[in-house]
């Protein structure tokens, strides 16, 4: 679970793998649902956003997005001004605080969103096939993307934001380093 303090409210974005849909069998029932392209059809990974102030819950709801599964950790979602955005499976999501309503919702990754990281006015996002860049509205500015995936197996740090740019590893050990432009500074890839 992610728990995000703004101004006195407390968020908790938490993994809700056993939620279905209009199931009377649901550990909690959320008062709003919002779905990824895809996701009524066939849906991977949900999850609940509850906010309480005081300790007393007064609004919830559940993200429910198709495509690569997604658990919550520290970087999978984050909280921006009145804005609240979370990756779910191949799409960010951004919510309005406190009202939970979706200010609007963006696929990224053909496969799977792992982080979104506030860049100056922007947003970058570590997906398994691309990185890609936002604005604060959810346009995509440009996507980049490697030889193989953005994915370790070997605990080999894949994504990491530095101070003049974004240093990436994939799958078959090529390593880059792109701008915040989303141009290649140097890589070792080799033909």
């Amino acid at each position: 679970m992610n728990r995000h303090h703004y101004k006195d409210l407390r968020i908790e974005v938490l993994d809700e793998p056993t939620f279905k849909v209009g199931s009377a069998d649901n550990i909690y029932n959320y008062t709003e649902s919002y779905f990824g392209n895809g996701a009524k059809e066939y849906p991977t990974s949900n999850h609940g956003v509850k906010i309480f102030q005081d300790d007393v819950q007064i609004n919830n709801c559940i993200l429910i997005a198709s495509g690569g599964a997604t658990g919550i950790h520290q970087n999978s979602s984050l909280v921006d001004n009145d804005d609240l955005l979370i990756c779910c499976c191949d799409t960010i999501f951004c919510l309005t605080l406190p009202s939970l309503k979706l200010r609007w919702k963006t696929q990224c990754d053909p496969a799977t969103c792992f982080q979104i990281y506030k860049q100056q006015d922007d947003y970058i996002i570590h997906g398994e096939l691309q990185i890609t860049k936002l604005n604060k509205d959810g346009q995509i500015k440009w996507e980049f993307g490697g030889a193989d995936i953005f994915v370790s197996t070997d605990n080999e740090e894949e994504f990491k934001l530095e101070d003049d740019g974004i240093l990436l590893t994939d799958f078959a050990k090529v390593k880059y380093k792109i701008d915040f432009d989303g141009k290649v500074i140097w890589n070792t890839f080799k033909r």
